[in-house]
């Protein structure tokens, strides 16, 4: 476990600063240099030519209380992995109370299976310059005083194009928002140019809306096939529950007229309204993941054709009356 090196009951988000991992592998910038490590020391330095490096392995592993804030757009997150490469071995982790982001793929192709993000202050996960990877049975969990996207998802700020474009492939999330109609929270921020394939998800909770694909780079890769989604199932959205997708007129118009509503609920392979059946969802001491067995979530998964990803018919990062794999290893502390 990696933690606050103060007394339970006195330890708060930000106490230190978090796991970071640096590799050789593919990023679209120059030269990665991380966040929170001076420009100066080489040891902050990341990237390379190296598809396949190997930043270690983290099996079974809490993070919490992490998450340090340096400066303005200078936080370390729980979990950081900047230029990872695909044999990196990340399975069973889960980032808790974090003072930024839970995890933070800075480019690379580190693939994650089995993660857990709760209550973290920002976004849950984030990504961007050029991450390749993928992950398979995520869960996430918001509270509404803190939190802001379950995904912020980009290619690169300055150039929506830039290569190698952010291209990951996620299968098999549960993503619980707050449910507190005062947060602004989204499950998904999609933008700057990101691609990747995002399958087999439940989205419950989320106080603004589902997902938000913003910019004219990001709607073209829909268009041509490199961002793809399937297997949704979206429940208990918005102010009213049913206000999946904001609507976007104007000023407010950040994807060049875009109709998320038009092309996620006219999608067949996706399920809006409908109750994934989860016990207690919005227990921050005791998440309530696994959806009852007769939940609607138990079919309708889009397969995928990559080997890396196991092969399962239901929605979500957890079987409908199945094994809760969060069990005995994990927990959720407030301070």
């Amino acid at each position: 476990m990696f933690t606050s090196s103060k007394d339970a009951g006195s330890r708060r988000r930000g106490d230190w600063g978090g796991v970071v991992l640096l590799g050789s592998g593919p990023i679209n910038v120059p030269a990665g240099q991380i966040e929170g490590i001076e420009a100066t020391d080489s040891r902050g330095s990341y990237g390379g030519a190296d598809p396949a490096h190997d930043c270690g392995r983290l099996h079974y592993a809490r993070i919490e209380f992490a998450g340090y804030t340096i400066g303005a757009d200078n936080e370390l997150n729980g979990l950081t992995l900047g230029g990872c490469g695909s044999n990196t071995d990340i399975d069973f982790v889960q980032v808790h109370m974090g003072d930024d982001d839970g995890i933070e793929f800075f480019g690379g192709t580190a693939d994650v299976k089995h993660a857990i993000v709760t209550r973290a202050a920002d976004d849950s996960v984030d990504w961007d310059e050029g991450w390749q990877g993928r992950i398979q049975f995520l869960a996430i969990q918001q509270e509404g005083a803190e939190g802001d996207a379950g995904f912020e998802a980009d290619n690169l700020e300055d150039n929506n194009d830039a290569t190698p474009r952010s291209m990951p492939k996620i299968y098999n999330a549960t993503m619980i928002g707050s449910d507190d109609p005062a947060a602004d929270q989204r499950a998904m921020v999609i933008r700057r140019g990101t691609g990747g394939e995002i399958f087999n998800f439940v989205i419950t909770g989320f106080p603004k809306e589902a997902i938000d694909i913003r910019d004219a780079a990001t709607v073209a890769l829909i268009d041509g096939g490199e961002l793809s989604f399937g297997g949704l199932l979206v429940f208990d959205i918005g102010a009213d529950g049913t206000s999946y997708f904001a609507e976007e007129m104007g000023e407010d118009d950040d994807d060049n007229g875009f109709d998320e509503g038009e092309y996620f609920m006219e999608n067949e392979a996706n399920m809006f309204g409908t109750d994934p059946m989860l016990t207690n969802p919005y227990d921050l001491a005791a998440p309530g993941w696994v959806p009852a067995a007769g939940s609607p979530a138990a079919s309708g998964a889009v397969a995928p054709t990559d080997a890396f990803f196991e092969s399962v018919t239901y929605i979500g990062a957890f079987e409908p009356g199945g094994e809760d794999w969060t069990a005995g290893w994990t927990a959720y502390p407030a301070n």
